[in-house]
């Protein structure tokens, strides 16, 4: 988002959260004010420009991810100046709408690296993945994969729609839930494509009917 930038490590990991503070001035004093109390200000620069002024701050997220998360991913979920941002308007909008900012928000999170039980744009686990996106148009979703299969109307794996979420066994067990993705573009075999958080890719779109996904795959359900 407009005022934040995120740089990886070499094996693409989020590493430092660089802060303009000309746009963020307010969120950052409340994040390091948080710092200050807590005696932990290690891992915060300050970069000056020509003049000698202070414009940007570097944040080690190695050591301060969960300040961070709690003062700043919000923010980036939301993004200010995204078409994404939630608005009293979409509670009432049509279906097709609340569909349309759905596959933005998922789109937008295309790129985040894999995070087990993570639900931010610094990292993210598939249900984190889902959880973040249909936040995005006002609905909560439970926290597991699992626990979303419960949520919805089944719908058939041949009637893909945009929207819904697809379910697999990739663990040990066959018939446990371990993974869903969601569908941004509908159909069937040939057709569908889901984007989901793979635990060796990162957030990616994805073929639901691939070699891999297709025997795995359990259930998929409507939830709007």
């Amino acid at each position: 988002m407009r005022g934040i930038e995120i740089v990886q490590d070499t094996n693409k990991r989020p590493r430092y959260a660089i802060i303009d503070l000309n746009v963020l001035q307010d969120v950052f004093d409340e994040f390091f004010g948080a710092l200050v109390a807590g005696n932990q200000t290690r891992g915060v620069d300050f970069l000056k420009d020509d003049k000698g002024n202070v414009f940007k701050a570097r944040i080690d997220l190695l050591i301060h991810q969960k300040t961070f998360d709690k003062f700043f991913s919000e923010l980036i979920v939301k993004d200010i100046d995204s078409p994404i941002t939630l608005t009293n308007e979409l509670n009432n909008a049509p279906r097709n709408e609340k569909l349309n900012r759905l596959v933005l928000a998922a789109r937008s999170f295309i790129g985040t690296p894999y995070k087990a039980a993570g639900d931010s744009v610094l990292g993210t686990d598939c249900s984190g993945f889902s959880f973040m996106c249909y936040k995005q148009i006002g609905i909560s979703l439970p926290r597991t994969s699992r626990d979303q299969a419960l949520i919805g109307n089944m719908v058939d794996l041949n009637n893909l729609q945009v929207g819904d979420l697809i379910f697999f066994a990739t663990g040990s067990d066959p018939r446990r839930i371990s993974h869903v993705g969601m569908i941004v573009k509908g159909g069937g075999k040939g057709a569908a494509r889901m984007i989901h958080a793979s635990s060796s890719r990162g957030v990616i779109e994805d073929d639901p009917f691939s070699s891999y996904y297709a025997p795995r795959f359990i259930s998929a359900t409507r939830v709007i």
